[in-house]
């Protein structure tokens, strides 16, 4: 097995486990008898659980950042609010699909109110999203101001949906349109 295979290997234990037993199921020691390798050879790949972690959230951090650099950059032509709108339903039908990797971000989420690494990395991972997101929105936004508004309205409302959006009384029409409105007028301030 070659060293990224072996690498990744442990990282999809490491993920089985997350999932299957959260944060606290998963142990150095267990990791290494389920991938079927000594305890040294995986902290030869990860020196601690931290860097474990740190490397589990990348690969779904990754794969979100890489999906919003996807979307295409909003232009401030004749459809850009129906663009906007379109972003934005993106972002909340995501939100509705309790996946594998959703619930194992809801389990960093929850580490990161007592492991400070795992927090700052979450950190990181938000403002990576902002300046992508920016770049996005910049071309219809008015100014910096607006578009720093709206972006922060978009993110953690669109996280907050991925918790709370199977038992909100509006359906995602109406809560896309309702949050198209509050972004294009932020986007619109002065």
């Amino acid at each position: 097995m070659k060293k990224n295979a072996k690498a990744e290997k442990i990282l999809d234990v490491a993920l089985l486990l997350l999932k299957n037993e959260g944060d606290y199921g998963v142990t150095m020691r267990k990791v290494a008898a389920l991938a079927d390798m000594s305890l040294s050879n995986v902290q030869y790949y990860y020196k601690t659980k931290d860097a474990l972690l740190k490397s589990m959230a990348d690969r779904y951090f990754q794969s979100c950042l890489e999906q919003i650099k996807k979307i295409d950059t909003i232009q401030s032509d004749d459809c850009w609010k129906l663009e906007i709108e379109k972003l934005l339903r993106g972002f909340l039908v995501h939100g509705l699909e309790v996946t594998d990797m959703c619930r194992l971000f809801r389990e960093y989420w929850a580490i990161s109110t007592r492991n400070q690494a795992i927090d700052e990395h979450i950190k990181q991972y938000y403002r990576e999203m902002v300046v992508i997101l920016s770049d996005k929105l910049r071309p219809v936004a008015q100014s910096e101001q607006g578009l720093a508004k709206a972006v922060s309205v978009i993110i953690p409302f669109s996280e907050g949906y991925s918790i709370t959006a199977l038992a909100m009384p509006e359906d995602i029409n109406s809560i896309t349109s309702i949050l198209q409105s509050l972004v294009v007028n932020l986007l619109q301030e002065q």
